[in-house]
């Protein structure tokens, strides 16, 4: 058995997986594994495929095909062969009895070459920023430094590893919805979950919006929160609807949302603000409020369609770190990946927050 871990960007349409399965059925490989995985080229899906033959030929053909352009091929183990959520948990109980062994099993997860404590030193970012290295942090001053040279981490990567710490710390309880939060000129804001009886106050919050920003959160002209959208608000099969109000106060001048959507472990996010609270630092402080609790979530990504005219947004999101493209020259697809955010400091807000403050490892 001649075992390839391949990994290639999928053409989003119809048939996309379709045509990498075939180019890898001509070349003679049987494939025996499959993860799909999200990183800043998109969908990327990796295959465990055995090749009797040359695997060259099958990488080239597949390049040729790949939207990026960028196929990778590292040779594997009979042991890569299984289920990846399985793997995972015989590590999370042999965590449970030996702790301190997290760098050997974050090694494990993620295939990778080294992983060793660290005291986050700038010469671990240095690693991390050559693309080599992903960190995890694991506490305020403590995290383990993974290396892997025959490929990059992708974002799903980072938040196994992220979820695998987790799972072995004191668990605090997930992230609070409700909550206070502050901007970062130290106005407290305080987030609560929508609800059936919020629907006068927020339908008071649209009318005070102007049309442009109505225009810039639902790419339409809504003047009115109908009964449909309030439902769609408040089920948690779609996801989470947060309204923002200045603390003391009963009107919601701000609505945030956390949905899901059909990619795996990719969540997406919107929100609208009042317009004469724009400017004053609440989006940003709403923003960073959804990736922690996406975080809580296991999410690998956050996503946010908006288009050229929302400055405000785009702004938000490039300061954050979110990857931005242009579509059909009007609309924008902005990516942020979650696990690097939060580990950036994303809930400074929250520093006091149990697991959330772990979570960004810098409390």
């Amino acid at each position: 058995m001649s075992l390839w871990r391949i990994r290639t960007a999928v053409e989003d349409r119809p048939g996309g997986l379709a045509g990498v399965v075939g180019t890898l059925a001509e070349h003679g490989g049987n494939i025996v594994g499959l993860a799909i995985h999200t990183d800043v080229s998109g969908v990327v899906d990796e295959f465990v495929v055995d090749i009797p033959a040359n695997h060259g030929a099958a990488v080239r053909a597949l390049t040729e095909q790949c939207p990026s352009g960028t196929v990778t091929a590292v040779a594997a183990g009979r042991r890569e062969v299984g289920d990846d959520v399985t793997r995972a948990l015989l590590l999370t109980a042999r965590l449970r009895s030996h702790p301190n062994r997290l760098p050997e099993a974050l090694a494990e997860l993620l295939l990778a070459d080294d992983a060793r404590w660290t005291n986050l030193t700038p010469e671990d970012a240095e690693d991390v920023a050559r693309g080599t290295s992903t960190l995890v942090p694991v506490g305020p001053l403590r995290g383990v430094l993974v290396s892997r040279a025959s490929h990059p981490f992708t974002w799903t990567e980072s938040s196994r590893a992220d979820a695998l710490v987790r799972s072995v710390m004191p668990s605090t309880g997930p992230v609070p919805t409700d909550r206070v939060i502050r901007t970062a000129d130290g106005a407290a804001l305080s987030l609560r979950q929508v609800r059936e009886t919020d629907a006068p106050a927020l339908s008071d919050l649209h009318r005070r919006c102007s049309p442009d920003t109505l225009r810039n959160r639902y790419f339409a002209g809504v003047s009115e929160l109908g009964p449909r959208m309030l439902r769609v608000f408040c089920d948690a099969e779609r996801g989470l609807t947060i309204a923002v109000r200045p603390q003391g106060q009963e009107e919601p001048i701000a609505l945030g949302h956390l949905m899901y959507t059909l990619d795996p472990g990719v969540g997406e996010i919107a929100f609208l603000v009042e317009d004469s609270w724009q400017g004053n630092g609440v989006g940003t402080a709403l923003t960073r409020a959804l990736t922690v609790i996406a975080a809580d979530w296991g999410l690998a990504e956050v996503r946010a369609e908006t288009t050229l005219a929302n400055t405000g947004m785009l702004r938000i999101m490039r300061r954050l770190g979110a990857s931005v493209q242009t579509q059909e020259g009007v609309y924008v697809h902005a990516r942020l990946p979650v696990a690097a955010a939060v580990q950036g400091g994303l809930g400074e807000e929250s520093r006091k927050g149990g697991q959330v403050a772990r979570l960004m490892g810098s409390a």
